[in-house]
């Protein structure tokens, strides 16, 4: 029987204007729109590992990335500052 990947939700933060938030998993990092609700972009675990904490500078495609979590690819002790791809970024994310 193989072991299903954890799904936990570590760290759910919204943006400065409250319009999008970023949520850190044990898979990777999820990023949503508010209104209307839909996922805007995501990092899978092979990218980011695990993640403590995630933030969004207002509706840019800066994040800060703070590894955490069962599987952490970087430092729990550190901030990673990650500019995202322009496909992650679409439609003014």
């Amino acid at each position: 029987m193989t072991q299903q990947p954890l799904r936990g939700v570590t760290s759910l933060r919204f943006n400065q204007d409250q319009s999008c938030f970023c949520c850190a998993m044990e898979t990777g990092v999820r990023i949503y729109n508010v209104e209307p609700l839909m996922e805007k972009g995501h990092l899978d675990h092979e990218q980011v590992g695990s993640m403590g904490l995630v933030e969004m500078l207002h509706r840019s495609n800066l994040l800060a990335l703070v590894g955490g979590g069962s599987s952490p690819k970087f430092s729990e002790i550190s901030v990673i500052g990650l500019s995202v791809s322009p496909c992650l970024a679409a439609d003014g994310l």
